[in-house]
């Protein structure tokens, strides 16, 4: 064994030898960022021996840490094991901060037909002549009453075994609360036996991101949203991107289940805070239902995703899953049950399908394209009753990944950009979250910092930074950073660091790698239909994305197309709003089935128009009209 000592938290923690020292942290319960899933290639995740026996460095660190931080002990954590008794220091740049989480959408009414609900039962009671069991006269009960018939196997043996005092001490007078969706019989369930009908029903409905998660408390006797919470996907340690998690659990045998742990004990932390917050028991929630891509999907039930990170990248499910949530571990009701709603295939999932219920259920609607960007961006299109989907492996540019400064949108992120004037001068005017002091730049913040770099001529329309020594007044902000050309957006001494805040030439070209996977996916799309952005009549943007981004400069880049603003329509977390559908309406999911099958998913590997579109829009636009 070897001890591990954490500064500054003062953390003690014994380890065996060869543990990888990002797992000894997050055992001690110490957070790091490793946004590359660990691999080394962010260089996020800095530590500093500062006692006991220092590694020498490795290839990936130095390229990453400059060598006076590598003299004084800094080392990326994912890059070593402990290997012997040590003292760390853990700055509070390489632990992962709160980010901003998106819980707001534009939401559509529903009728409330929840899958949940309560009946009361008068049950006979037992006789000399009537010597069924307790189950048996429940059972008969609720098939006369209320012509719903259940096998014995559909009530759980918790239920069973507080059926008999259940019954007796409330004379036999009853209220029977079910799972019940007529499309899928099979999933039905006695979740409850209860004395009287006092007790709240709840549900659930959480939104699984790649980056975040949120959940929303439901009451199913009124449709009436209680409380929601939201944090980061925990699964965040184990990388930024669904491809490194993938990954990860592509070569740890371990890998899986400590994904879905993570995951459920996110889930599981926002289950309490929500309750908390409603004043109400978690033992009265009685249904979750969740969205997410595939991937994720895959992830909370545990099941295996090697095949969905090969080609032909094959989910093994993408139907409608109904299961029982004390076979996952989340802290509800245990006889509660978790509904998954579908997939279309392994890199569109059940969160562009709740997109598209929320907004483009209607298949007689006008031609719309939805669109929702992450660390993945799905694209959704209705054109004359058809449905054509795909997605594009963006990367995590958009949320503070593989860029230099890049951090997520929380406290002291640059998140807007724009030039000012006052006459003669003109200067940057940088805004970022929270008011705090800039400490790095998320994903709105490097949209704006490009678009004003292509206004100002500081960047141009090929990406390049500029070589010029005019007189121009931003000339002052180019410098060379790491042996590549950078503009300082933020000055020193208002960062508090050496370096301020700066875009590199590097940050621009991932940029421009993101943004080209995503645009390419729409045009794909557009000529799969064989229209143009003339027949488009709404860009429905969805997620954070289109919230905090400013459209004009996501316009300038030429991430989104030259369609007038007002036909760009942010319509907040749809995914999450989807998720509240199905949760209040069990004909809202059978809508989701039917939508799932009906979208036609256009495959992007290897596609020649994929190829085209995506060097097509690899430069920057020139102007806007």
């Amino acid at each position: 064994m070897a001890r591990v000592f954490i500064l500054p938290d003062e953390i003690t923690k014994d380890l065996p030898e060869g543990t990888p020292l990002v797992r000894a942290l997050w055992e001690a319960g110490v957070a790091v960022e490793t946004p590359c899933g660990g691999f080394g290639v962010c260089g996020k995740c800095k530590v500093r021996f500062t006692g006991g026996a220092v590694p020498e460095p490795t290839q990936e660190e130095y390229r990453h840490v400059p060598a006076q931080e590598l003299a004084e002990g800094w080392r990326l954590a994912c890059r070593h094991r402990v290997m012997g008794d040590i003292q760390l220091e853990v700055p509070a740049e390489s632990r992962p901060a709160i980010a901003q989480v998106l819980t707001t959408a534009v939401e559509r009414p529903v009728s409330l037909e929840p899958a949940v609900r309560r009946l009361p039962l008068h049950v006979p009671a037992p006789s000399t002549s009537d010597e069924r069991s307790d189950l048996r006269r429940l059972l008969d009960a609720l098939r006369e009453q209320h012509g719903i018939a259940l096998a014995v196997e559909q009530v759980p043996l918790g239920v069973l075994r507080q059926l008999p005092q259940v019954l007796r001490d409330a004379g036999f007078r009853v209220h029977a609360v079910l799972f019940c969706d007529p499309e899928h019989p099979a999933a039905n369930r006695l979740l409850a036996v209860q004395p009287d009908d006092t007790h709240p029903l709840l549900g659930i409905a959480f939104d699984i991101g790649t980056t975040t998660l949120v959940g929303y408390l439901i009451d199913l006797q009124s449709g009436k949203e209680l409380a929601y919470a939201a944090r980061l996907n925990p699964q965040v340690q184990y990388g930024d991107d669904v491809v490194s998690r993938l990954s990860f659990v592509y070569h740890d045998p371990a890998g899986l289940k400590q994904l879905q742990h993570a995951v459920v004990r996110g889930m599981n932390e926002i289950i309490a805070e929500a309750c908390q917050t409603a004043g109400v028991d978690p033992h009265d929630v009685f249904e979750v239902v969740a969205v997410g891509n595939t991937t994720m999907l895959h992830f909370l039930l545990g099941v295996n995703t090697n095949s969905i990170a090969v080609a032909p990248y094959v989910p093994v499910f993408t139907d409608l899953l109904s299961v029982e949530v004390r076979q996952i571990g989340l802290r509800v009701n245990p006889a509660a049950i978790l509904t998954t709603l579908p997939c279309v295939a392994g890199y569109v999932g059940a969160d562009t399908v709740a997109v598209a219920l929320t907004h483009l259920f209607d298949p007689e609607g006008e031609t719309v394209l939805a669109l929702d960007i992450g660390t993945n961006g799905e694209v959704v299109l209705r054109h004359q009753g058809k449905y054509y989907c795909t997605s594009a492996a963006a990367g995590p540019a958009f949320e503070g990944g593989r860029i230099y400064q890049g951090i997520r949108a929380e406290a002291g992120a640059v998140s807007q950009i724009s030039v000012e004037s006052n006459g003669e001068n003109r200067w940057l005017h940088v805004t970022t979250v929270a008011g705090a002091p800039p400490k790095g730049i998320c994903g709105s913040g490097l949209i704006d910092a490009a678009a004003c770099l292509l206004d100002i001529g500081a960047v141009n329309e090929a990406g390049r930074m500029s070589n010029n020594d005019n007189g121009e007044w931003w000339e002052a902000h180019l410098t060379t950073l790491c042996e590549q050309k950078a503009f300082q957006l933020v000055a020193p001494e208002a960062a508090g660091n050496a370096e301020g805040i700066v875009l590199t030439q590097k940050d621009v070209r991932e940029l421009q790698l993101a943004k080209g996977s995503i645009r390419a996916v729409m045009e794909v799309l557009l000529q799969e239909a064989g229209i143009t952005w003339l027949d488009v009549r709404r860009l429905l943007v969805a997620g954070a994305f289109g919230m905090y981004v400013n459209l004009r400069s996501a316009q300038r880049i030429g991430l989104l197309p030259p369609l007038p603003l007002q036909c760009i329509e942010p319509v907040g977390n749809a995914a999450g709003a989807g998720a509240k559908i199905a949760l209040r309406s069990v004909r809202e999911r059978k809508r989701a089935e039917w939508l799932a099958r009906q979208m036609k998913h256009i495959v992007m590997t290897g596609n020649p128009q994929y190829e085209e579109q995506y060097i097509e829009h690899l430069g920057f636009v020139e102007t806007l009209d």
